[in-house]
């Protein structure tokens, strides 16, 4: 059952999480558009008799449905209109929930979104435009901090792991963040470092070698990056094929992308003048976002934590965590790039990486992402490490 925590606790939180500001009606997309809103038992009874106006009546008793599989924690759903929108939202974007009842009348997925609580951290989801909007301007790195908290969540269940973590979780996962802000190497560079580490950690976690781990997230094993020289004209048409078969398959699984994956793929086209034409385009991507790269480390970061990386709540080993993390940054540069135009707007980029980790966050990706890039890869990890010349 879900149970209101009302008392202040303390939270591990990003340093940017007092700075977040809901947009509200002005969002370009709406955080409820398209996705099937999940509802508690409580809360579903809670809504079948509130007191709301007629109009609302009627479209609540339209839009609630028991869910697939119900559970106590998501017993039921706010199902979405023919075109995506969410029923409860008014013409002027704010929630008619919200508005006749209160915030505590929303379901708590409402209610705290873009807020994730995992346990004892909180933190924002990057599928929100207005925290992509906010990472995209920072420069500073992501820093973490304790302070107390007193906001009502649900009671967050036991996670489960399907491996070892040597009593090391917190310190592996603190380890590989500070891999991602290590700016003395190229962001590439770095996710390639990430890799070597985390095979490491892999090998030595399954040995239950755990002097190894300590040494690893202490900094004092000796983890070289892999010896890659500049990507060649070959690497990037490798990339962009891998890039091309893993957007076909991930654009059956969400609508957040498939406008931005189709426009790539017409832009980038095939044969002779693709590797013309992607190099136009990034061009034209670098010189709107020459910190691209600040960018996409904040945007890690954030995800990572926010994930809980690597160790996710899934029967998903650290090879295929890994091979996740990198489809995501192969889908940012690959829709990025093939959008971009003369005089890119910062909104338009936002919107497309807002819309990768709707994608990334309200779905399985993990679980089917990394089996896909080993399949389009055939097994090479030479190969997908050359994604990351795109």
């Amino acid at each position: 059952m879900v149970r209101a925590l009302e008392n202040e606790k303390n939270y591990l939180v990003p340093d940017y999480f007092f700075d977040f500001r809901c947009k509200m009606g002005a969002c370009r997309c709406a955080c409820c558009e398209g996705w099937p809103i999940s509802v508690s038992l409580k809360d579903y009874f809670s809504l079948l008799s509130a007191d709301v106006s007629k109009e609302l009546r009627i479209k609540l008793d339209c839009a609630l449905h028991i869910a697939p599989n119900p559970s106590p924690e998501a017993y039921a759903q706010i199902l979405p209109r023919y075109d995506g929108q969410c029923p409860m939202r008014m013409s002027d974007g704010r929630c008619a929930l919200h508005f006749e009842l209160g915030e505590y009348a929303l379901s708590d997925v409402c209610r705290l979104y873009p807020r994730g609580v995992r346990e004892d951290e909180c933190s924002c989801a990057n599928s929100c435009e207005a925290v992509i909007e906010m990472l995209m301007e920072r420069e500073e790195k992501i820093r973490f901090v304790n302070t107390k908290l007193g906001f009502r969540v649900p009671e967050i269940p036991e996670r489960k792991h399907f491996f070892e973590t040597a009593g090391c979780e917190k310190e592996i996962r603190k380890h590989l963040i500070s891999i991602m802000q290590m700016r003395e190497y190229a962001l590439t560079e770095r996710i390639a470092l990430m890799g070597m580490t985390l095979k490491a950690l892999d090998e030595a976690l399954k040995g239950k070698d755990h002097e190894s781990v300590l040494e690893i997230v202490g900094n004092r094993a000796k983890i070289h990056l892999p010896a890659h020289g500049s990507p060649t004209h070959d690497d990037l048409l490798i990339a962009l094929e891998i890039a091309n078969q893993m957007l076909y398959t991930l654009d059956e699984r969400s609508d957040s992308i498939r406008a931005y994956g189709e426009n790539s793929l017409n832009t980038y086209g095939t044969g002779e003048h693709e590797f013309d034409v992607y190099m136009k385009n990034k061009a034209l991507f670098e010189r709107a976002f020459p910190d691209w790269e600040t960018w996409f480390e904040h945007m890690y970061v954030n995800h990572m934590f926010f994930s809980q990386f690597p160790f996710q709540d899934r029967p998903v080993d650290l090879g295929e965590e890994y091979l996740a993390l990198i489809s995501v940054y192969m889908l940012l540069r690959f829709l990025l790039i093939g959008n971009a135009c003369e005089d890119y707007p910062n909104e338009k980029a936002a919107d497309i990486a807002a819309a990768v980790f709707r994608l990334v966050e309200h779905t399985e990706f993990d679980r089917y992402a990394g089996p896909i890039m080993k399949r389009v890869c055939r097994g090479d990890y030479e190969n997908a490490l050359r994604v990351l010349s795109l």
